[in-house]
């Protein structure tokens, strides 16, 4: 399989999601943000410029095949409950050991936040993504023609990835640095599996800590923060840690480099 295992079997998650899905399926429940909210974050927000060299270093700073690779394949399942593994080594825990239902919907209602103002977003300033650019990129998911081909700004991986960072931070306020730069890492994975530019990450990490900063100041979300941190603090007292912890060190070893 190589090398180190496709990253210890995909962080023994289960598997990489490979083959191609609407960058966001959540489950049918609400968001915390309302439409009115959602149109007025989708003015916010402008596309930042591309620099194609800076960009090219980014692709070139991670082969197919390497460790960080694969964990940008296993980064690219954004719902949850197998989202919430990604913060696994960050709290050391097995967050999807056991249902945790608290847990799963404050992610959801995130995650529909962060899809419906990255649309609105993408609808405003459409861009194309650097595999429907350059068709020779290989990117690290299989991609039909409508997902090539649909808009690569904001990235929406970066926009989730911010906000479940900001969301495990508050859960977890000792390891508050390390869940932000875990969902760096998520919003990075999107650009070194060449699906988004690098500045469409930059810009999808800030547009998710405003999404969660709204999505917070809402009356709603205390109620459902605070049940999850009861299941997340279980889930620490749990002892269980993840056997791809080592794995995922090597892999996060390597950065995106920009020139």
């Amino acid at each position: 399989m190589k090398p180190a295992a496709a990253l210890a079997a995909c962080l023994m998650i289960g598997g990489c999601a490979t083959a191609a899905r609407p960058a966001f399926a959540p489950a049918p429940v609400e968001g915390y943000l309302g439409s009115a909210a959602v149109t007025a974050m989708a003015a916010e927000f402008s596309p930042s410029p591309v620099d194609m060299r800076a960009e090219q270093s980014v692709f070139d700073s991670v082969e197919p095949g390497t460790d960080r690779w694969w964990l940008a394949i296993a980064q690219a399942e954004l719902r949850p409950p197998e989202a919430a593994q990604h913060f696994d080594c960050v709290l050391g825990a097995r967050l999807a050991e056991v249902p945790r239902p608290a847990l799963t919907r404050l992610m959801n209602r995130l995650l529909i936040d962060s899809a419906s103002v990255a649309a609105a977003l993408a609808e405003r300033a459409p861009r194309r993504r650097p595999v429907a650019e350059q068709p020779d990129l290989q990117p690290c998911v299989r991609m039909d023609e409508s997902v090539r081909n649909s808009p690569s700004w904001p990235a929406g991986g970066a926009v989730a990835g911010a906000a479940y960072g900001e969301m495990f931070a508050a859960l977890v306020p000792d390891q508050a640095e390390a869940a932000r730069r875990r969902g760096r890492d998520i919003g990075d994975s999107r650009a070194l599996c060449r699906v988004n530019w690098q500045a469409d990450v930059v810009d999808g990490l800030q547009i998710g800590r405003a999404v969660y900063e709204r999505a917070a100041a809402t009356p709603a979300f205390a109620t459902d923060l605070e049940a999850a941190r009861e299941e997340v603090a279980a889930a620490r007292a749990e002892g269980l840690t993840s056997p791809g912890c080592a794995a995922e060190r090597r892999a996060l070893a390597v950065r995106p480099d920009a020139g």
